[in-house]
């Protein structure tokens, strides 16, 4: 008898346990990797980008150059949620949300706000903080189905390993779902997310041109609210507010002409407020370093030291006007103020959420710091001698 009973209970536990009856295995699912949204027609388009892992993994069998294959799925909903969820649908194999590394969306999308893109994508047990987040002007389809140099999976692009951060000309870095949120959460005006684009005139494989990403402006906000937008150009200033900025060259002229070409990078945004009759004013220090990448004209090293911190003040002054006339914080002077005197920055936006003008930056100082002249022999500034080498 309690032989019986002990096989009825060990064949009811059997049956009991699921085991691993639910799990698929990793071959059969589709592993989504980058998420496109859009709004027509009042209603949210989603496109989702599928990859085959096996043709994008780095292994011996992987021939270069060959075009690998991307998979696009669409669907449309009343939110965002909805829109995303019809694309399982018809997917045939089930999809993998937690691969996703990139998240674009258009300028109709941030009309409407962001703060649905938050609920819909950040709530997701799947969604990881370290999606890197873009605008976009251009169509979805042309972002979702972009390759790489040689053919190479759009996981080797831009838009994915956030390469701008590494080039010589990065004014706005990649920025991703922690960081953006954090600042659209901040009170100021302080949310940005780059402009993702596609260049059609740089790259050519033999006669044929090949588009490539390239980073073109930003766009602002107010809380969740779209608030302007701005191209790169006028923007230039704003790479020497982020610290995380490798390398940038900056030109020197003198005569009208080409001096030389500075290397500077990791720079110093310093930003000290002080009240100045209820109104706040703001001393700004900028410190970055580099090295001497071309010298045309003969300088010494303190000549381009100085001129290259006057380069620097026409840019962040440049750039800061320029966004005054779009009422945007470029270098979130505002959220400066909300974070040591959140009751004097409630009463200033009381009755208009900009209050920055042309007198609200008092100061602004910029020290450049040449560290070498390159392998070229030459003398070079350090502190401890005064300037002599």
């Amino acid at each position: 008898m309690k032989r019986l009973l002990m096989l009825v209970v060990v064949v009811l536990t059997y049956v009991s346990i699921q085991g691993c009856a639910n799990s698929r295995d990793v071959q059969s699912m589709a592993y989504v990797t980058a998420i496109g949204l859009d709004y027509q027609d009042g209603l949210y388009q989603a496109y989702v980008q599928v990859l085959n892992f096996s043709n994008v993994a780095r292994s011996e069998a992987v021939e270069l150059g060959k075009a690998v294959p991307i998979w696009i799925g669409r669907g449309q909903g009343e939110t965002i949620s909805g829109a995303i969820a019809e694309t399982n649908a018809t997917a045939q194999s089930r999809l993998f949300w937690g691969h996703v590394k990139a998240v674009v969306v258009t300028k109709n999308v941030m009309r409407q706000g962001l703060a649905g893109l938050n609920s819909a994508l950040i709530r997701d047990s799947q969604a990881r903080y370290t999606v890197l987040f873009y605008g976009t002007e251009e169509k979805l389809e042309d972002i979702l189905i972009q390759k790489s140099l040689f053919n190479l999976s759009p996981l080797d692009t831009m838009i994915f390993t956030a390469v701008q951060m590494n080039t010589q000309k990065a004014y706005i870095l990649p920025m991703n779902a922690n960081e953006a949120y954090a600042y659209l959460n901040e009170p100021g005006g302080s949310g940005m997310l780059p402009e993702i684009g596609i260049n059609r005139d740089t790259w050519y494989e033999d006669k044929t041109i090949k588009p490539m990403f390239i980073i073109r402006g930003a766009y602002f906000f107010n809380g969740y609210d779209l608030q302007s937008h701005m191209h790169m150009l006028p923007l230039k200033g704003m790479r020497w507010r982020d610290s995380k900025l490798d390398v940038t060259p900056v030109q020197l002229i003198a005569n009208g002409k080409s001096a030389a070409v500075l290397m500077l990078g990791h720079p110093k945004f310093n930003i000290k407020l002080r009240m100045e009759r209820g109104v706040p004013r703001y001393d700004i220090t900028i410190k970055t370093g580099g090295y001497l990448g071309e010298l045309i004209q003969q300088k010494s090293v303190q000549e381009l030291q100085t001129m290259a911190a006057s380069v620097i003040e026409q840019e962040v002054m440049n750039t800061y006007k320029s966004a005054l006339s779009k009422h945007t914080d470029c270098y979130r002077l505002q959220l400066e103020l909300y974070r040591r005197y959140p009751r004097i920055f409630r009463e200033l936006t009381s009755n208009s959420s900009f209050f920055l003008d042309e007198s609200s930056i008092a100061s602004l100082k910029v020290k450049v710091f040449l560290r070498t002249t390159g392998n070229f022999k030459g003398k070079f500034y350090t502190e401890e001698k005064g300037g002599k080498a």
